[in-house]
C-alpha cells in the first residue's frame, strides 16, 4: 500500500492519538493489577511466597508512613506486615527495628532468616521451622515456639553429607531437532 510522497507503510498508517490511547489503556491496566495485588496481599489472600516475589509494589516505609492492620510497606528491602493501625508520628516505627509492630513476610529464597525474638503466638516459630542465630542453623521443634535457638526448643541443623553424584553420558548437552 503506498501513501502520499512515494512512502510505503507495512501497516496501515495510525493517528499518533490512537497509538497514545493503547498506551494510557495499556498503563491504566497494569496500574489496576498492581493496586490489586497490593489489597489481596494485604488481605492476606496471597500467601507470603507470592507476595516476596514483587517486593517493588509495595510502599516504601519512612517516618511519615500512616496505615492500618496488615498493611504492608518495604524496609530495608524486606517486606513487614504492620500488626497496628498507623495514624500518627507516636506510633509510627521503623519496621526492621520494632518486631512488636510488624511481622516480616518471609523471602522465600532465604531457608535460614535470621532469628528474630517472637512477641506473641501471631509470629512464634511453629514445629519445622527454619532460622539462623548465633552464626548456627536451627529447626524448631515445638510449636508455639518463643524460645532463643540454644536455649530451648531448638535442634541445631547440620547440612546433610553430599552424596556422589551419579556419572553422566559425556554425550555433551543433547540438541532438540531443527536448533
Amino acid at each position: 500500500m503506498s501513501g502520499h510522497n512515494g512512502i510505503s507503510y507495512l501497516t496501515p498508517p495510525r493517528p499518533v492519538s490512537e497509538i497514545q490511547q493503547e498506551a494510557r489503556r495499556s498503563s491504566s491496566a497494569q496500574a489496576v493489577a498492581e493496586i490489586m495485588f497490593v489489597k489481596m496481599a494485604q488481605e492476606q489472600q496471597l500467601d507470603e511466597v507470592t507476595i516476596s516475589e514483587y517486593p517493588d509494589l509495595f510502599v516504601k516505609w519512612d517516618e511519615n508512613w500512616r496505615g492500618k492492620a496488615g498493611d504492608i510497606v518495604q524496609d530495608e528491602g524486606k517486606l513487614y506486615r504492620s500488626i497496628h493501625d498507623v495514624t500518627d508520628a507516636g506510633q509510627n516505627r521503623k519496621p526492621s527495628e520494632t518486631p512488636s509492630m510488624w511481622t516480616r513476610i518471609g523471602n522465600p529464597l532465604e531457608e535460614f532468616p535470621e532469628w528474630v525474638q517472637p512477641i506473641g503466638a501471631h509470629d512464634a516459630y511453629s514445629k519445622g521451622a527454619k532460622t539462623s542465630h548465633g552464626g548456627k542453623k536451627w529447626v524448631s521443634e515445638v510449636d508455639g515456639n518463643t524460645w532463643e535457638p540454644g536455649v530451648y526448643g531448638w535442634a541445631e541443623y547440620s547440612e546433610p553429607e553430599p552424596q556422589e553424584a551419579p556419572q553422566e553420558a559425556q554425550d555433551g548437552p543433547s540438541k532438540e531437532p531443527g536448533e
